[in-house]
């Protein structure tokens, strides 16, 4: 394969192929936070046992985990959006992408929940 072919594909993805990722992260994040609802109202609706209790956690846990993944892949596609919103984009515009994408990456590696509420379980989120 080409430089020029490498180039032109590495185009397509970034006119044809992220757009079309985000709308599908972002359709994938409503249903899974419509998952996290409905395990939510389970669990406050029902009355369960310890096994079924630990069950739901799981699937809590495994939708939460999903939520994140899709999140921060939003994040990055969200970089993306805006330089496909610019109607030519300048060396300029490119470079700032590139840092903000950079930046956005190593701040999702450092990322650590903040208790709101709840600071006795902070040290449980923070190992």
């Amino acid at each position: 394969m080409t430089e020029y072919e490498q180039a032109l594909i590495a185009v397509r993805d970034v006119f044809v192929h992220y757009p079309k990722r985000y709308e599908h992260c972002e359709e994938e994040l409503r249903k899974v936070e419509q998952e996290i609802q409905d395990l939510l109202h389970a669990i406050e609706l029902s009355n369960f046992n310890a096994s079924t209790g630990y069950q739901l956690s799981k699937q809590l846990q495994k939708a939460r985990k999903d939520r994140r993944r899709l999140k921060n892949e939003l994040e990055l596609l969200d970089s993306i959006k805006e330089f496909i919103s610019y109607a030519k984009p300048t060396e300029k515009n490119i470079n700032k992408i590139i840092t903000d994408l950079r930046t956005t990456e190593q701040r999702q590696l450092v990322r650590v929940y903040k208790m709101r509420v709840r600071d006795d379980l902070q040290e449980m989120v923070s190992k």
